[in-house]
């Protein structure tokens, strides 16, 4: 199995890989299961428009795979 190491993610996007994922602007880590779609981070609410600046839209790529 690849291991995703690179790619963002946004708001919707199918996880393809189960996992903890960071969000990017401010390093919480959540974990998904493959086949659920992402949502906003539940600690600085990314993807919210309560969310930092420059990502308060769900078309913000900000989860990376951690592992």
């Amino acid at each position: 199995m690849a291991v995703i190491t690179e790619q963002l993610f946004k708001i919707g996007d199918i996880v393809s890989e189960s996992g903890a994922y960071v969000c990017v602007p401010c390093g919480f880590i959540q974990n998904f299961s493959a086949g659920e779609r992402f949502t906003a981070c539940l600690a600085c609410l990314a993807g919210t428009s309560d969310g930092p600046e420059g990502y308060k839209d769900d078309e913000a790529e900000f989860w990376q795979f951690a592992g």
